[in-house]
C-alpha cells in the first residue's frame, strides 16, 4: 500500500519528469538558480516548463506538431478508447511528453511519450505510456464522476473560501499544460493510490459508454477503505511575496475536518506562497504548510 501511495501522491507533473531519463534533480536546481525561475501563481500559464535535457527534442516536436497530435489522438483513441485533446508538449531526452485531456464524460488529464530517433524523426509507432499511469488518471476521473455531488460540495466550499480570503488556486491554463496525473480542478486534485477502482477502469476500457449510474452501482459493492482515495488541495495566497498565512491554513484544515457529505478519502492540505517555479510547475518551498501524509483528513 504505501509505495502505491507514494506513486500516487507523485503523480502530475513530477511524475512525467520522473520517467525521462536525466537527472531531474541536478535540472531543477539549475532552473532555481535562474533569476526568474519563478512567477506569480496567477501569472503562470505553463511558460518555461521543460523536462531534463529535452530542448534539442522539444524543437523537434514543435516542428511536427501536426502529426505528434494526430498520433497521440489516434493512440489514445485505439489503446484506451477515449478521444483527447492535446494541450501540451514538451522535449525530453529520447523524444517528447505530450499532455492531454479527455474529451468524453469521464475527465481526467494525462501522457505519453512520443520517441524521436537520433536522425531527428518521429516514431509514433514506439508511443508509450508509464505502465498504469493512464489507468491511474481513468480511475480518478471515474470517481469525480461517481462522488459529482458530494465533489460539487468541496467546489463550492472552496470557491466561498478564496473568495473570503486572499487565496487562489492554478490557472485552467496551467493545468491543462502541466498536470498529468488524472481528474483536477484550479484548487485541487484527485489521485487513485488504491486498488479499489481496477476493475472499474478496466470496464471503461471495455465498456467507455458505461454510464455514472452504472458505475455508482459498482461502487457500492467495493471497500470502504480512505485510504484507497487521495483528494489533494492545494492554494496559494493570493498577493506576491505573502507567505503562507497559518491563521488561514488553521481555518480551512479545521473546516475540512468538519465538513459532512464529502467524498469518501484521505484529504491532504497544502498552502503555498504567491509562486511557482516554471521549469517545473511546481511549489516545493521550505515555508509551504501542509496537512499531509501520514497525517490526511479521513473521511469514511
Amino acid at each position: 500500500m504505501l509505495n502505491k501511495k507514494h506513486l500516487g501522491m507523485m503523480a502530475g507533473t513530477l511524475l512525467g519528469m520522473m520517467l525521462l531519463g536525466g537527472c531531474m534533480k541536478g535540472e531543477t536546481e539549475n532552473v532555481e538558480k535562474e533569476s526568474n525561475a519563478y512567477v506569480s501563481v496567477q501569472d503562470y500559464t505553463g511558460q518555461g516548463y521543460r523536462l531534463p535535457n529535452g530542448d534539442k527534442n522539444d524543437k523537434i516536436a514543435e516542428a511536427n506538431k501536426d502529426e505528434v497530435v494526430q498520433s497521440m489522438e489516434e493512440f489514445f483513441l485505439n489503446n484506451y478508447q477515449t478521444k483527447v485533446k492535446v494541450h501540451n508538449i514538451i522535449g525530453n531526452k529520447d523524444g517528447a511528453t505530450v499532455y492531454v485531456e479527455s474529451l468524453g464524460a469521464v475527465k481526467f488529464s494525462t501522457f505519453a511519450i512520443i520517441p524521436i530517433d537520433n536522425q531527428g524523426k518521429l516514431r509514433p509507432e514506439g508511443i508509450w505510456t508509464e505502465p498504469g499511469q493512464v489507468e491511474y488518471a481513468i480511475q480518478s476521473g471515474i470517481y469525480a464522476m461517481v462522488y459529482e455531488d458530494q465533489l460539487a460540495t468541496l467546489d463550492a466550499y472552496l470557491t466561498k473560501f478564496a473568495g473570503e480570503h486572499p487565496v487562489v488556486g492554478l490557472t485552467d491554463e496551467a493545468l491543462k499544460k502541466t498536470f498529468a496525473g488524472g481528474f483536477s480542478t484550479p484548487y485541487y486534485y484527485i489521485t487513485m493510490p488504491g486498488e479499489s477502482f481496477d476493475a472499474l477502469s478496466k470496464q471503461y476500457l471495455e465498456k467507455p459508454e458505461t454510464t455514472k449510474e452504472e458505475y455508482q452501482a459498482a461502487v457500492k459493492s467495493l471497500k470502504r477503505d480512505p485510504e484507497e482515495y487521495n483528494v489533494v488541495i492545494r492554494l496559494f495566497m493570493k498577493e506576491k511575496n505573502q507567505k503562507p498565512d497559518k491563521q488561514i491554513f488553521d481555518q480551512l484544515v479545521s473546516d475540512i475536518e468538519a465538513m459532512e457529505n464529502l467524498p469518501l478519502g484521505a484529504y491532504s492540505i497544502f498552502l503555498h506562497d504567491n509562486e511557482i517555479l516554471k521549469g517545473d510547475g511546481q511549489n516545493s518551498k521550505d515555508n509551504t504548510l501542509a496537512q499531509d501524509f501520514p497525517n490526511e483528513i479521513y473521511k469514511k
